[in-house]
């Protein structure tokens, strides 16, 4: 059976679930490790500084799945400690300085300016992405993110964005035109989870965020982008998921 031949046997319209993968094929955006590499070597001018913290992390952290997470996290420290201490250090423009001013991690919100400045699409990717928004009204049921940037909500014809596990849970989604952006994104830079702290969080409520998706996952194919199967986050996710069924 080719692709097309499984789609057409589909009884409901698809739920997209979409990771880096895509970002990288129509942003060229960096994968999680690339993102925190380029943000390591804004601390310092050596070139082994990124492996410098991921050496650390994997020292203090055992659990192979929180490596980059906990990365993230020792990255994050040296880097507001350093933004607040150094203004030449400071890359964020007047829209973005706000969000520093309520207190959120300058880390975050530049990492949100950064992806948003460098969401540029592929010249030759334009086409795909006309077809994503052609498609979006009628062929796609919603989708799942755990992306941060606004490309899906760029390229898609009319769909309600909730960010972030406590919006989703809280909100009464009607499973129909909807991006659900589990892991934030760069519009709330204090929603984006990517250091370990935010991991845990997240992991704590899963089976919240499970359980909210789980008519999604009953009702709806579930078609993966981006991803491979054996990211932790979808494992994450999925594992919930199966803690909410019977054998």
């Amino acid at each position: 059976m080719n692709l097309n031949e499984l789609i057409a046997g589909f009884s409901t319209t698809p739920f997209l679930f979409i990771g880096s993968g895509f970002s990288r094929r129509y942003y060229n955006l960096p994968d999680w490790s690339t993102l925190l590499r380029i943000f390591a070597q804004r601390l310092s001018n050596d070139e082994y500084i990124y492996n410098s913290y991921l050496s650390q992390a994997r020292a203090e952290q055992k659990n192979q799945n929180f490596k980059l997470p906990r990365t993230a996290e020792l990255i994050m420290k040296d880097f507001d400690k350093r933004w607040f201490a150094d203004p030449s250090f400071r890359h964020l423009n007047e829209s973005f300085l706000k969000y520093v001013e309520q207190q959120q991690s300058p880390f975050k919100v530049e990492i949100a300016q950064y992806i948003k400045e460098n969401s540029k699409i592929v010249p030759e990717m334009q086409n795909e992405l006309e077809m994503l928004k052609r498609v979006s009204s009628k062929s796609i049921a919603g989708i799942i993110t755990t992306n941060y940037d606004c490309l899906l909500e760029s390229e898609t014809d009319g769909y309600k964005t909730y960010v972030g596990q406590e919006e989703l849970v809280f909100s009464a989604i009607q499973g129909w035109a909807e991006i659900y952006k589990i892991h934030g994104s760069i519009t709330n830079p204090e929603s984006i989870v990517i250091t370990e702290n935010d991991y845990i969080s997240f992991e704590k409520n899963c089976p919240y965020l499970a359980s909210k998706l789980m008519t999604i996952f009953m009702e709806y194919p579930i078609i993966f982008m981006g991803y491979s199967l054996s990211d932790p986050n979808v494992r994450m996710i999925l594992e919930s998921l199966v803690k909410c069924l019977s054998p």
